[in-house]
């Protein structure tokens, strides 16, 4: 080989190295910055403590915080979604509140009862509003029931709605009562997601109205229904929902 096409050979050689350590000068760069910690905060007159992990610092001028510290402080609550990257402070789902009689209106209602009946029959209908313990409420599922029971037996009666979630709600909020003037027998309301139960409530007419929260993330459709229970009567009994999804 002769000596000229060894020195080409070298040269590309040294060439090569020298780009491929560009390269890696590049690829391996480090910034570095300087941090200041021993940050006090204080909110509201208090002085505010931290957990290590969360300690508050200086860097290039600005001072950083730890966002869930400092809602947690306030007494908001945090939420984080990974799916879009995305922290959540307060009510996550405020502004999308919306009345279940108009985001999911019942399309479907059951009714009917057991027992040694006289005469009865149940409903379930949308009214805008009511009064339950004095109070006016608005958006409400009116479940009423008219029976007459024989002595000493024991009438069911029951009235429900279905509702097309198609999944796109995670809670459902509100308040269940006896709506005023209306006879003081007790009932159960149920909440039946895609076939499966997922809370049930013990109403007691002269505790009403009660709050009330059910968790339906991914349901597609609802199920709500009222069971009265009357026993040597003969009354009607009105109870309200007045429920939103968030």
């Amino acid at each position: 080989m002769n000596k000229e096409r060894i020195k080409g050979i070298a040269a590309g050689f040294i060439l090569g190295a020298i780009l491929s350590a560009s390269v890696v000068a590049a690829s391996t760069q480090t910034v570095t910055r300087q941090i200041t910690y021993g940050v006090g905060v204080n909110l509201n007159g208090q002085q505010m403590h931290f957990a290590y992990d969360m300690r508050p610092f200086v860097m290039e001028g600005r001072t950083f915080l730890s966002v869930r510290a400092i809602a947690e402080a306030l007494g908001l609550p945090v939420d984080f979604d990974p799916a879009t990257n995305t922290a959540y402070l307060g009510d996550r789902f405020a502004g999308q509140r919306r009345p279940l009689t108009h985001a999911a209106p019942h399309f479907d209602t059951i009714r009917g009862s057991s027992g040694r009946v006289a005469a009865g029959n149940s409903s379930a209908t949308t009214v805008n509003s009511v009064n339950m313990g004095g109070m006016p409420f608005q958006n409400a599922i009116r479940f009423r029931t008219n029976v007459s029971a024989w002595t000493f037996d024991t009438v069911t009666s029951h009235a429900s709605t279905l509702h097309n979630l198609n999944g796109d709600f995670r809670f459902l909020t509100g308040y269940v009562g006896r709506v005023d003037g209306t006879h003081m027998t007790n009932a159960t309301i149920s909440f039946i997601g895609d076939g499966q139960l997922l809370q049930s409530f013990e109403l007691r007419a002269a505790e009403m109205p009660i709050p009330i929260t059910v968790f339906v993330e991914g349901i597609t459709q609802l199920r709500i229904r009222m069971d009265f229970n009357a026993r040597n009567s003969s009354n009607n009994t009105d109870y309200a929902l007045i429920a939103y999804l968030e």
